[in-house]
């Protein structure tokens, strides 16, 4: 950022008056989201997603040096206030240019490539500022940015933009009087129906994680899209680590995604035999009360065995009279004891209904709860199958960017293992130990469940026999 080449010459350059637009924020058309607040006194300043993306990358590409392009777009002023604002449209990266590890400076060659490409490809747009990176320098604007941005971008609503790539921060520069100033934040704009790839870009430039948009699935960040890039060109790197390297991250990530699904699923299945053993020592409860229930009910209906046998004795003595014939006597007795029989038949039925209705309840519900597991079991498969067409797709895309960047997949192997073929095959291995892992947790789940669950002798005891056979002969004891 010396000033050893403030000499330099552009050409003459023509602006237009400010247009009237409606802000972007205003139109239903546009979805609109603020990196970092906008102040009162900033300049409303919109740059669109695709714009961002573009830098981004650029900086990026070599953050040993300073990179720089111009900013192409509108000057506007909002129809409804009548307030200036400004939309970056299009970005122009300067292929002609002197840079250092600490300074960026244009040339004629650069600015009359950048003159003719805007004409023959934006000719509608103007040119709105100039954007430089300052790698591991921080957000500011030198002495010699100064000095570009008063001799070259001196209009009012003229910007500079500059970006730390190693720092991941990033600022715009407005002027405010004859001062520049930083502004507290802007705008990034995309169709609305670009909505969700808008959020996801706005969260990785600040910095937010974003497991909750698209699922995950979608484009390489510019950040993870230039680790990657570097990681190819780098001298030792070929196709063979290149590939090696990738299905170790791959089975790696698998691995780490199957030992999380396998933690969850030993909680669920521990959650899951507590409250069979609960269940369990539930039916035990019933059993022992069923069994103190039917030593209750034999013993009452022995003193109600008793008590009926009492009553027939009280009405056969009622309604015989003194003088009457034996033969009136037995027929008396027998009509009462065949009463006595049809009674005590039609009460053991409808106590035997009464039973069998209560065990349909029980195997009813049983089965309501056993649908209900297998309802839950085949929501985390769908869960499971899902999340892993998901890592299908992010492979194939990832393999997609790899042939994408130009980069040979097979080739000749390396001459000798370097450090990164070291990490991949400990990231190799690591996948290999959560699959064994995983294996081993599946394993003991399915021993845990056989053990915990009940026995169907003992949820379903029998009912005892309730059938009563008939005296013989007709006596009364």
């Amino acid at each position: 950022m010396s000033t050893e080449s403030d000499d330099i010459q552009f050409e003459e350059v023509s602006y237009r008056e400010p247009k009237r637009l409606k802000r972007p924020d205003r139109d239903r058309s546009f979805a609109s989201l603020a990196y970092g607040t906008p102040g009162p006194e900033d300049l409303a300043i919109f740059i669109e997603r695709e714009t961002v993306d573009a830098i981004e990358r650029h900086a990026l590409s070599d953050v040993s040096v300073e990179l720089g392009g111009i900013l192409l777009g509108r000057e506007c002023v909002d129809e409804e206030t009548g307030k200036p604002f400004v939309w970056v449209s299009q970005a122009l990266e300067a292929k002609h240019y002197e840079n250092t590890q600490a300074s960026f400076t244009y040339t004629h060659d650069s600015w009359q490539e950048i003159t003719r490409e805007r004409d023959r490809r934006f000719p509608d747009l103007d040119i709105v500022g100039w954007y430089h990176t300052h790698p591991d320098f921080g957000i500011f604007l030198s002495g010699h940015d100064v000095f570009i941005q008063q001799h070259f971008f001196g209009q009012p609503l003229q910007v500079a933009y500059v970006v730390d790539p190693i720092r991941q921060t990033r600022g715009f520069f407005q002027w405010r009087g004859d001062a520049l100033r930083q502004v507290e934040g802007y705008y990034l704009v995309a169709p609305r129906e670009h909505r969700v790839a808008l959020a996801r870009t706005v969260n990785e430039l600040e910095g937010v994680q974003d497991a909750g948009l698209a699922g995950g699935i979608g484009a390489l960040s510019p950040r993870l899209e230039a680790e990657l890039i570097a990681m190819l060109n780098r001298p030792h790197a070929v196709s063979a680590s290149t590939d090696r390297g990738q299905s170790a991250a791959v089975f790696s990530l698998l691995g780490m995604v199957l030992g999380a699904v396998a933690v969850a699923l030993t909680l669920w299945i521990a959650s899951l035999s507590g409250q069979l053993r609960e269940q369990s020592r539930t039916l035990a409860s019933l059993r022992e009360e069923l069994a103190r229930a039917n030593r209750a009910e034999e013993s009452s209906e022995a003193i109600e065995r008793v008590r009926a046998k009492e009553q027939a004795l009280d009405a056969l003595l009622r309604e015989v009279r003194l003088g009457d014939s034996n033969e009136r006597f037995l027929e008396i007795y027998n009509r009462l004891h065949e009463e006595r029989d049809r009674a005590v038949a039609e009460a053991a039925l409808v106590e035997q209904v009464g039973l069998d209705l209560i065990e349909k309840q029980r195997q009813i519900q049983g089965l309501e709860e056993e649908v209900a597991r297998r309802d839950e079991a085949l929501k985390q498969l769908d869960a499971l199958k899902t999340r892993s067409e998901r890592l299908e797709l992010q492979n194939e895309l990832l393999v997609r960017r790899l042939e994408e960047a130009g980069q040979p997949v097979e080739g000749n192997a390396i001459q000798e293992p370097g450090p990164l073929t070291r990490k991949y095959s400990i990231a190799w291995y690591a996948a290999v130990a959560g699959w064994g892992v995983a294996v081993l947790l599946g394993l003991g789940i399915v021993a845990v469940v056989a053990r915990t669950l009940p026995m169907a002798s003992d949820v379903s005891p029998s009912p005892p026999d309730r059938g009563h056979s008939p005296e013989a002969p007709h006596r009364i004891e």
